[in-house]
């Protein structure tokens, strides 16, 4: 191996240490048996995890978040994948302001959105409910699967589905027999990146939320402003460990598509 491409591998390691140092601190902090932040641990316990679990505020805050965010994913795929196969397929006047207005939430800075969505809701009394932050949640998450789906729309072959038609098959028989199954990866994925994007949003919760709609990181948030409880690390370790699961959940579906393309 040249030296070159040594001090390549080596870069890339200390960067992956860089990266991931943080994260494992984290992990082994929230099995401390002390309310002291100590790495590493002096004794192993699940005492902060048995802490949010006879906490009813962290329990309601944690099935807030992922109702809420499962209902978002759902909503932001029924809405953004037809739009997306339209937007991929139709060649109409006005496309291209069009997709860029859909996917402005993105380029918008997210105190900017909070701010024009708490003037928005105010009037109409959405600010502090669940439909408010829903509909909140939505508008950012619905960028995310018009650029996933997008992108696998533009690549899949238009004559597949021509031959469907061909065949006397509607066009939503054609798109629901041919289409989706042929993008169904990238629809998991991006239903799982809009679960993320719902999930891990705080400054639209700190706008919009109320009593009643306190979701986990708004949770975290209060909990790190107001007091500094040894629990934090135990609520960053399963959000850790939740996003970890929604990546996997994106990924294995490439993986096996990957896989039956190369033995096909």
């Amino acid at each position: 191996m040249s030296r070159s491409r040594l001090g390549l591998w080596m870069l890339a390691v200390l960067t992956v240490v860089f990266l991931l140092a943080p994260i494992v601190v984290i992990i082994a902090v929230s099995f401390n048996s002390t309310a002291l932040f100590t790495f590493p641990p002096p004794h192993w316990s699940l005492r902060w995890y048995m802490s949010l679990w006879d906490s009813r505020s962290w329990r309601e805050a944690g099935t807030f978040s992922l109702v809420l965010a499962s209902l978002v994913a759902l909503t932001a795929l029924c809405l953004g994948v037809p739009a997306a196969y339209g937007l991929a397929r139709d060649r109409f006047r006005g496309r291209k302001l069009l997709e860029g207005l859909l996917l402005s939430p993105t380029v918008v800075p997210s105190i900017v959105l909070a701010l024009g969505l708490y003037m928005l809701f105010s009037p109409l009394r959405l600010i502090g409910t669940p439909l408010g932050l829903f509909l909140a949640h939505t508008l950012l998450a619905l960028p995310v699967v018009l650029i996933i789906v997008g992108a696998a729309c533009r690549r899949l072959d238009p004559t597949i589905e021509l031959a469907a038609r061909s065949c006397g098959a509607t066009f939503l028989k054609a798109f629901w027999l041919v289409v989706v199954p042929a993008i169904r990866p990238a629809i998991i994925s991006a239903g799982a990146f809009a679960f993320l994007t719902s999930f891990d949003e705080v400054v639209l919760n700190l706008f919009l939320g109320g009593p009643k709609t306190t979701t986990l990181p708004k949770k975290i948030w209060e909990s790190v402003k107001f007091e500094l409880d040894p629990a934090l690390t135990a609520v960053s370790t399963i959000l850790i460990a939740v996003s970890i699961a929604a990546l996997l959940v994106s990924i294995v579906p490439k993986r096996a598509a990957s896989s039956r393309a190369t033995r096909s």
